[in-house]
């Protein structure tokens, strides 16, 4: 009795041809993309998605960064309101002021002053 159990579940153990039966993965549809147009190599499609992880690496490795760093020094290290002045730019006689076209006037002469 003990034998014939023993070898029934030795004999259960063997795989057949079917199993094992795995269940069917779900893909992300990037990666279901890239696997149905690699079905077959070419050079075009190589240079395709070469070009597409590069602009990954750039984007990530690259652009995310400095948008972080730039986000962080505009508004967390400038601490002062209006810590970054700029002088405005000298106007001498004769010059143009460029939003309106404007000329400015030369200077009055004063006789009575010494210079």
């Amino acid at each position: 009795q003990l034998q014939q159990l023993r070898r029934r579940w030795l004999k259960d153990q063997e795989l057949s041809s079917r199993e094992p039966v795995l269940p069917s993965q779900r893909m992300p549809p990037m990666e279901k993309f890239w696997n149905t147009l690699f079905r077959e190599q070419t050079s075009w499609k190589n240079v395709i998605y070469k070009a597409y992880r590069h602009s990954v690496f750039a984007f990530t490795h690259v652009l995310i960064p400095a948008w972080i760093i730039h986000y962080y020094i505009k508004y967390h290290v400038n601490t002062k309101p209006y810590g970054v002045v700029e002088r405005k730019p000298r106007i001498f006689p004769g010059d143009t002021i460029l939003e309106t076209g404007e000329v400015i006037p030369p200077m009055k002469e004063f006789p009575d002053q010494h210079h």
